[in-house]
């Protein structure tokens, strides 16, 4: 939770899923909370599935986040590793994510509840907790609505979040926020990015 809180903090990054205000989709005139599944740093959850046909863009993506880890200040006997169960961790995400053309019916996977709905849901967060860190200086309650995108993915991750070790959390952690900050920043660092771009590419 703390991990996850610094991370939302410093790089505006949320690993394991996406949190924003939008208007919404059923009643277009009132913005409401919505969380749905997190996106995946590359093009989609195949690479991350299929090892064997992916090996380069696997290695070249764990050689520039190592890079890129460096260059935010990580030490050189550990970053690797670190990185090295971000990608492990990102894997496991993108077997629980649902593929897009699983999604394109909205009438199936919009859920409009509450907080506390949503806490008996994915019980791993404190959800009032961190949706108001988040969301400062809105004040939100146990009743607030949020609408929620893809319920079975926020159960499963709710139970990997359990389940996986503080040093794997805080692994993300770093690897969530090597990714937030390139968001921030617009784009790939090129000094990273262009020594692993051929295999990207292929």
């Amino acid at each position: 939770m703390e991990v996850l809180k610094a991370v939302a903090g410093t790089y505006r990054a949320t690993p394991f899923f996406t949190v924003y205000i939008s208007a919404d989709s059923k009643s277009s005139n009132s913005n409401v909370i919505q969380v749905d599944q997190s996106g995946l740093f590359l093009p989609s959850r195949d690479y991350y599935l299929n090892r064997t046909a992916n090996e380069k863009v696997l290695t070249a993506y764990l050689d520039y986040m190592e890079e890129l880890g460096m260059l935010l200040g990580g030490q050189p006997t550990s970053t690797r590793e670190q990185m090295r169960q971000v990608l492990e961790l990102e894997t496991q995400l993108a077997n629980i994510t649902v593929p897009q053309d699983q999604r394109r019916d909205e009438e199936k996977i919009y859920h409009k509840m509450s907080i506390s709905e949503l806490q008996a849901l994915a019980p791993s967060m404190d959800w009032l907790e961190f949706l108001s860190f988040l969301l400062s200086p809105l004040e939100l309650g146990d009743s607030e609505p949020v609408v929620v995108y893809g319920t079975d993915y926020l159960q499963q991750v709710s139970e990997l979040i359990n389940r996986t070790e503080p040093r794997w959390e805080g692994a993300q952690g770093a690897g969530g926020g090597t990714r937030g900050s390139v968001e921030i920043v617009g784009t790939r660092p090129s000094g990273c990015i262009q020594p692993h771009k051929a295999a990207f590419d292929e």
